[in-house]
């Protein structure tokens, strides 16, 4: 996900990440591997199985991911170290109040969007494949959300 590289890239008006914080979210970079979006035409070339089998396989890590991202939201070194010296009530940070810094909350929000967009796209391939669809057209295009003002359902892509 991150290179070594851009550890280091900050932000105006925003905390950098703790030492704590970098430990433990480049422990997460290096156990998570899959990309943001869900190539199935990639995925069988990759592993070499039929389709069936490379599927299974993305279930057990996509699994993990999910694991892997609950894990470090629970983990302690990526607490807002603000908010444990604050006694007296909620502390603020970088967006107001909450159990991370803002680096590291928006760190988490970019790792969950990964996350569920590489599901949907799973899901979507899964749905596909087990259907026997062939024609693109075949099967509702897999979308990300609404556009309100333009009266259409925002596609992938």
């Amino acid at each position: 996900m991150f290179s070594d590289n851009t550890w280091g890239l900050c932000e105006y008006h925003t905390s950098g990440f703790t030492d704590g914080e970098l430990e433990a979210l480049k422990e997460y970079d290096e156990r998570c591997t899959l990309k943001g979006r869900f190539d199935l035409e990639e995925l069988l070339h990759e592993t070499g199985l039929e389709a069936d089998e490379a599927l299974r396989l993305r279930a057990g890590e996509l699994a993990r991911w999910h694991d892997d991202l609950l894990r470090l939201m629970a983990d302690p070194r990526i607490e807002n170290e603000r908010r444990r010296e604050n006694a007296f009530g909620p502390p603020y940070d970088d967006h107001g109040t909450g159990p991370y810094g803002g680096a590291v909350a928006r760190f988490l929000a970019f790792s969950a969007e990964d996350y569920h967009r590489h599901r949907r796209g799973y899901e979507h391939a899964v749905t596909v494949w087990a259907l026997g669809l062939q024609a693109l057209d075949s099967y509702p295009p897999d979308t990300c959300g609404l556009d309100l003002d333009n009266r259409v359902l925002k596609l992938w892509g």
